[in-house]
């Protein structure tokens, strides 16, 4: 007898039910493939728990739409567009989700958002020419064409893209969003850092939409600050915590340091996979992936704030945001210092926090109050602290294996700045 139905039970919203299309998505092996890939890359270093998934992070999204789609009252078939886009939006991350993001970025000039853009349209295949004679499974282009689900519609709702019916996006993908509320639920939970602690079902209590346009009652101007600042401490404590983003800048380099390597192959890797191919390459990487399995990490040598700098200085940091220029900028170092190649590492974090996050800053939410629309701004003076708050609180940093430490310490502001 077929199952028309599964429970599934999640650590943050208990038991979610699963029917219909989202069986067949559950056993897809593009959605599978996310139950080896951590949703916070490197976050366990320094939070022992984080060993949660993105397919668990797709589940709890996929419940917060659908959540949110019954207490609107949104149309049916609208409904399963949105709830789909929920569950398929994080379809297309590499291994170890956003530690990646901006190589590929520079490579192909895209991002993960692209890929599942890819993946939903059958442009991308995520077999490798050895695994596909050993699955016998449609992938989610096919299953969604079976189902006679409108793929584009479902991609402009993954990307935020404008719509008549604005609130589709606006529930995904919006200053504050399902996506994040699971995520930011979710982590805060799995790290054990209190900040994500958030009031979602009051938070989805006070939502409205006016004009196919989603905002938020008077009432929840309270629940919104908690989320922002949530958002805000999430992403200085915990996403950008200094451990984790060197441990990600260390595989980032070690990937750099392959020749000729394909980007495109990321999206058919889990995090293991990843990890066994970079050893093999050369003696550099083998080197990087042997001292983050033993959590043998660089340190920082040189760190500096933005309110630590002159305006000059700044001019030449922001310089150094090309890939290409910075690259040149560490070899200079390492020459100079004779340091081996690959053993400085400069970060300029500010570009690639607002790439991964470009809600990070945003706070220009609508209130619907008695019958006006208000920005939000006119109601707390939270939004404006948030903007004004700088994430991470370094501006640029540079990191060394310990035994260069010294030497990088005492001579690189003279380097950086001459």
């Amino acid at each position: 007898m077929n199952e028309d139905h599964k429970i599934v039970r999640d650590s943050i919203h208990g038991d979610i039910k699963i029917d219909g299309i989202f069986l067949d998505i559950i056993r897809a092996p593009e959605v599978q493939r996310l139950y080896n890939v951590k949703q916070l890359g490197f976050a366990h270093l320094v939070f022992p728990g984080a060993h949660h998934t993105r397919l668990e992070h797709s589940l709890g999204t996929y419940f917060m739409a659908k959540k949110s789609g019954d207490i609107l009252n949104i149309d049916e078939t609208d409904k399963k567009n949105l709830t789909i886009a929920a569950f398929l939006h994080d379809v297309g991350h590499g291994p170890f989700s956003h530690t990646l993001e901006s190589l590929l970025r520079e490579s192909l000039n895209f991002s993960h958002v692209d890929i599942s853009e890819k993946i939903i349209l059958g442009e991308f295949d995520i077999f490798t020419e050895t695994e596909k004679e050993f699955i016998n499974s449609p992938n989610l282009c096919e299953l969604l064409e079976k189902y006679d689900i409108d793929k584009k519609k479902v991609n402009k709702i993954i990307k935020g893209e404008k719509q008549d019916k604005q609130h589709l996006s606006d529930l995904l993908v919006s200053v504050i969003d399902v996506d994040q509320l699971d995520y930011l639920t979710r982590d805060s939970y799995y790290t054990g850092v209190a900040y994500g602690l958030i009031d979602t079902d009051r938070f989805l209590q006070t939502l409205k939409i006016i004009d196919n346009n989603l905002m938020i009652e008077r009432k929840g101007v309270g629940v919104v600050e908690n989320i922002l600042m949530a958002r805000s401490l999430m992403y200085s404590s915990v996403y950008f915590h200094k451990t984790v983003r060197i441990a990600e800048l260390m595989l980032s380099k070690a990937i750099e340091m392959i020749e000729d390597f394909n980007p495109y192959n990321l999206f058919k890797m889990t995090d293991d996979e990843l990890i066994n191919y970079t050893k093999k390459t050369n003696d550099y990487s083998f080197e990087i992936i042997t001292c983050l399995k033993y959590r043998y990490l660089f340190k920082t040598a040189y760190s500096r704030s933005h309110e630590s700098l002159t305006k000059d200085e700044i001019d030449q940091i922001n310089n150094l945001e090309n890939p290409d220029k910075r690259r040149l900028k560490e070899r200079e170092i390492e020459d100079k210092l004779n340091i081996p190649k690959g053993h400085i590492i400069i970060d300029i974090p500010y570009q690639e926090l607002h790439f991964s996050e470009p809600r990070i800053d945003k706070t220009d939410i609508k209130i619907y109050d008695e019958g006006r629309i208000k920005k939000i701004d006119e109601l707390t003076p939270i939004t404006s602290a948030i903007r004004s708050r700088y994430i991470p609180d370094w501006l640029l940093m540079v990191i060394t294996d310990d035994k260069y430490r010294n030497t990088v310490s005492s001579n690189i502001e003279k380097i950086l700045f001459s």
